[in-house]
C-alpha cells in the first residue's frame, strides 16, 4: 500500500534556513498503504530535528513485548527466508496483535520508540468494509494501487519476483482458513511506488518498498499484517500540482526537481527512510467492518536532516485513510474483476492509443491551467499548453492517468473543469 507525505515550511531569519520541503512515507498501510504527511520547519539548521516533545519521548511507551515484536517484523521484511519459526516468532506476533486489536480508546496515547527510520506513531481506526473485500481490492497484483488509493499514489506495481505474483496467491480466498492461526501464510516481495503531490510543497517522490505480508487468524478473527521498509532513499522531490480540491484526486506532474511552493522551489528534498507495520483485522469474527492499526516511522528532509515530527505522520495517516475510505466504502465501486479487466485493456494499448485516449482530458487541463495560479507557471504551462500533457508522460504514466480517470468517473467524482 501506499506511502505518502506532506511538507510544510516557514521562512526564518535570513541567517537561518529559508525552508524545507519534505515528504514522509505513508501508509504503508497496508500494502503499503502511502500516507501524506505535513512537515513543518520553523527554525535554523541547529534546530532541525523534531520538536521538544519528540526529543523527550524517543523511547516511546509501548509494552516491551510489542516493541520487540515490531522489531522482529521489521527485521523479517528484509529477509526473504523469514518464516514462522525462522525469523517470525508466532508468540511475539500474537502479543503485538493483542495490543493492535484493542479498541481505539485503549491505545489513544500509545507511542512507539524512535528507530533508525525516524520518529513514529501508532494510529487506530476502522474501515466500514469487510476484510475480505479489502484483500480483494488491495492485494490483487492485477489492480494497481492508484485505483484504490487515488489520493495518495500516482503509481505502484509489485516487482516480478514478489511471491504474490510468482505464486499467484489470492489472499481473499484463504482468510477464512482456521489453520492460519498456527500456520500463517507469509509472502515476501517489493513494490515500486510513486506518490501524488503533497498539499503544501507540491513535491512528489518515487521509491522502492520491501514488503512482507502475514495472513493469519487471531482470537477467531482473520488478520493481515502488512510490513514495509524503504529499500533506499527516494528520488529527489519534484514539482507537482494539485488541481482544484485535493479530494478531487486531480494532479499534474512536472518532472522538474524542486518544490512548487515559492521560496523553497530550489530545495532538493528526499525521503530517506520509512518503516510501516499495518494490521488489518475483522473487528469481530465475520464482521463487516475492518479494524486498522498502524505503526509508522519516517525519516525525510534535506541535506540528510530529518525534520519529520510525529504530529505530521498522524496527519498524513488520517489523510490517507480518508481517501481510501472514499473508494472502498463507496456503493459505486466497480467489481474488482472489472477494474482488473480495465487495467488489462490499458496495458495492451500502444503509446499512441494511450495518448489519444487521454487527449480530451489534456485539452480540458490546458483550459483549466490557463487560469490556475500554479499550472500557469512556466514549469507546468510548458507541458500542458495546447493540450500536450500526454506527450510528456511515459507509457506507465499514461496507463496510471487513464486508470485514475476511470476510477473518478465510476465513483462519481467531478470531471476536470466541471
Amino acid at each position: 500500500m501506499p506511502m505518502c507525505f506532506l511538507s510544510r515550511f516557514r521562512t526564518v531569519a535570513r541567517s537561518a534556513v529559508r525552508g524545507l520541503s519534505v515528504t514522509a512515507l505513508a501508509l504503508g498501510a497496508s500494502r503499503t498503504l502511502a500516507l501524506t504527511l505535513a512537515l513543518t520547519l520553523a527554525g535554523p539548521v541547529a534546530a532541525l530535528a523534531s520538536d521538544d516533545a519528540d526529543k523527550t519521548s524517543e523511547k516511546g511507551n509501548l509494552p516491551e513485548p510489542v516493541e520487540g515484536a515490531v522489531s522482529m517484523l521489521l527485521d523479517a521484511v528484509g529477509d526473504r527466508n523469514a518464516a514462522p519459526g525462522k525469523g517470525i516468532d508466532l508468540p511475539a506476533l500474537r502479543a503485538m496483535l493483542d495490543f493492535a486489536m484493542q479498541p481505539a480508546a485503549a491505545t489513544e496515547k500509545a507511542l512507539p520508540a524512535k528507530r533508525d527510520a525516524g520518529y513514529g506513531i501508532f494510529y487506530r481506526s476502522t474501515i466500514n468494509a469487510p476484510l475480505e473485500k479489502l484483500l480483494r481490492y488491495c492485494y490483487d497484483p492485477a489492480i494497481p494501487q492508484e485505483a484504490v488509493f487515488p489520493a495518495s499514489i500516482r503509481s505502484s506495481r509489485w516487482q516480478p519476483d514478489s511471491d504474490i505474483i510468482r505464486n499467484g496467491v489470492r489472499l481473499w480466498d484463504h482468510a477464512a482458513d482456521p489453520g492460519l492461526a498456527d500456520a500463517p501464510r507469509v509472502l515476501h516481495g517489493a513494490e515500486r511506488e510513486e506518490i501524488t503531490p503533497d498539499t503544501f510543497s507540491g513535491c512528489y517522490y518515487a521509491y522502492t518498498l520491501n514488503r512482507l505480508l502475514v495472513l493469519t487468524r487471531h482470537e477467531g478473527r482473520a488478520v493481515l499484517v502488512s510490513v514495509s521498509r524503504q529499500a533506499e532513499p527516494s528520488t529527489v522531490g519534484r514539482k507537482g500540482a494539485i488541481v482544484g480540491k485535493d479530494t478531487d484526486w486531480e494532479y499534474v506532474y512536472s518532472g522538474v526537481p524542486g518544490a512548487t511552493t515559492r521560496g523553497i522551489s530550489w530545495m532538493d528534498t528526499y525521503m530517506y527512510d520509512s518503516a510501516t507495520v499495518t494490521v488489518f483485522f475483522e473487528e469481530q469474527p465475520g464482521s463487516k467492518n475492518t479494524g486498522y492499526a498502524l505503526f509508522k516511522w519516517v525519516k525525510a528532509g534535506w541535506a540528510n536532516l530529518n525534520v519529520v515530527q510525529r504530529k505530521h505522520i498522524r496527519s498524513g495517516a488520517e489523510r490517507f485513510l480518508s481517501g481510501f475510505r472514499q473508494v472502498l466504502e463507496s456503493d459505486r465501486l466497480p467489481p474488482a474483476e472489472t477494474i482488473a479487466a480495465r487495467t488489462g485493456e490499458f496495458d495492451r494499448m500502444n503509446e499512441d492509443a494511450l495518448r489519444t485516449a487521454l487527449s480530451d482530458y489534456c485539452v480540458r487541463l490546458a483550459v483549466v491551467g490557463k487560469e490556475d495560479s500554479i499550472l500557469s507557471r512556466d514549469d507546468f504551462w510548458k507541458i500542458i499548453k495546447d493540450g500536450a500533457y500526454a506527450n510528456h508522460l511515459s507509457r506507465d504514466e499514461l496507463v496510471s492517468a487513464l486508470l485514475k480517470n476511470y476510477m473518478k468517473e465510476r465513483l462519481g467524482k467531478p470531471s476536470l473543469g466541471s
